[in-house]
């Protein structure tokens, strides 16, 4: 949680954690009521921190995981745990989807049916617990939930509303021919404005539980990664943005398109007029998560990367393949496992673990090279946890042979509702605020004489990373 005056101070920043819930294997939930306590916990404590926020406090805006499900019955409260992104158990309703709307989708909704959608969601709990969707007034996604505690407004906006692959991304409208034959009622869908709508205002009893002395309203903000795009991204035309965090996220804007490919995720933007390309590599940052859990316990991540600029390009011909979760982009294939090949006894840990960080790398160019966005991108903004790493952030400008470019802050998400609450206030354009707010920090060139020796290591990536997923399409 960020709090900032519209001249670009920062007053304070602030945090407050809650827990997944996995049942078995393929869960992945979180409970609504806990999102609302971290909330006020985070809030409270910004309070503490920016004491004036009390009587200045304007607008506070919001940006939230993509695609997870929150039901709620006609009082407003949760009818179970929230369905999260990750979530996998929806495997029947993607095949019954793929083999009924498969071209319905990609026309419409511009994207293929994938089990971390919302709308598979939506068809597991009609049959699974149809009782329960029969008491369902609302489903919306997180932010959404929260907006609805601060508000007692339901709505949603363009960017999260797209990614349910329920929503019709040209017309910026609930699609009226899918609601009808999956026999979801119109009426249960939340109303969807643009991400700087102002939706309402903070209700009175939790203007008198924090000591607001003055109105505060709420603009809705956007899906994660759309405002990861707007708090990082300045120049729309020319700048991508790459984030490693958990997973990995590729993302360029795009004007309205026709005609889709579904190698990669296409969404409306937090920007008016703007949709944006998205692929995911699901295992990123979690990659050396797992491999520093098993393998070096009671290592941080500076030892455990600290001595690899001593190790080659290509990693002593060491190669890992990150799909420890299967892969979204570009196979979308949830049998697809992860690898590491070319081990021989001469190999020491810091050949692996370098292995490991290019494998990341050569996974999000790979899914970069099939978002079709020819020479358009010119330079890449980066964020996650990788701008702790000057050597990862070198790798990445020399594998994709591009500039690479880290702001002052690494809060590109809450940046980027940060600047929906500025927009829904008082206007503006989002790159002035955005310069504003978080000027460049540093650039990375692509190194000429690594680039070729990267060619050749990514090839071999390419590869490896064919061979395994035929193997597993094989072994379904």
């Amino acid at each position: 949680m960020i709090a900032a005056r519209s001249d670009g101070t920062i007053l304070a920043t602030t945090t407050s954690p809650f827990s997944i819930i996995s049942e078995q294997s393929h869960y992945s939930e979180e409970n609504p009521q806990d999102w609302l306590q971290a909330f006020d916990e985070a809030f409270s404590q910004l309070l503490l921190e920016a004491p004036e926020l009390a009587c200045d406090l304007e607008a506070i805006s919001f940006s939230g995981q993509m695609h997870s499900l929150v039901l709620l019955d006609e009082t407003g409260y949760p009818l179970r745990n929230a369905i999260l992104w990750n979530d996998t158990r929806t495997v029947a309703e993607v095949e019954f989807l793929k083999a009924q709307y498969a071209e319905h989708l990609l026309q419409v909704e511009k994207n293929i049916a994938l089990e971390g959608f919302t709308l598979p969601k939506i068809l597991w709990v009609k049959r699974n617990e149809p009782a329960l969707f029969e008491r369902t007034w609302k489903f919306m996604m997180p932010k959404d939930y929260l907006v609805y505690y601060l508000t007692e407004q339901v709505f949603t906006d363009r960017s999260d509303a797209s990614g349910t692959i329920l929503y019709d991304v040209k017309r910026h409208a609930w699609d009226e021919e899918l609601l009808r034959e999956l026999e979801i009622k119109p009426e249960q869908c939340p109303e969807v404005v643009e991400s700087v709508a102002v939706v309402g205002k903070l209700k009175p009893a939790l203007q008198e539980k924090f000591g607001m002395e003055r109105e505060v309203r709420i603009v809705i903000g956007g899906a994660d990664n759309a405002c990861g795009a707007l708090g990082n991204i300045s120049h729309p035309e020319t700048q991508g943005l790459i984030s490693v965090g958990t997973s990995g996220v590729v993302l360029a804007y795009s004007r309205p398109a026709g005609e889709v490919t579904g190698k990669y995720h296409y969404f409306n933007s937090a920007i008016s007029g703007w949709d944006y390309k998205m692929g995911v590599t699901l295992s990123a940052g979690y990659s050396l998560e797992w491999f520093r859990k098993v393998f070096a316990p009671n290592e941080d991540f500076e030892e455990l990367t600290g001595e690899l600029a001593q190790v080659p390009i290509g990693a002593n011909g060491v190669r890992f393949n990150p799909y420890l979760f299967g892969e979204r982009s570009p196979y979308f294939n949830p049998y697809l496992s992860a690898s590491i090949t070319g081990i021989r006894a001469n190999h020491r840990r810091q050949d692996i673990v370098r292995a490991l960080l290019e494998g990341v790398t050569f996974s999000l160019k790979n899914v970069y090279d099939q978002m079709e966005l020819g020479e358009a991108i010119q330079t890449f903004r980066i964020t996650g946890g990788v701008v702790k790493n000057p050597l990862w952030l070198q790798m990445f400008a020399d594998v994709f042979e591009m500039r690479m470019e880290v702001l002052a802050l690494d809060e590109g998400p809450a940046f980027g509702a940060l600047i929906c609450a500025i927009q829904g206030i008082e206007g503006g354009e989002s790159a002035e605020i955005l310069r504003k707010f978080n000027p460049l920090r540093k650039t990375f060139n692509p190194i000429a004489g690594n680039v070729e020796r990267y060619r050749e290591a990514y090839q071999g990536f390419l590869e490896q990373s064919e061979m395994q997923n035929r193997i597993s399409k094989k072994m379904e």
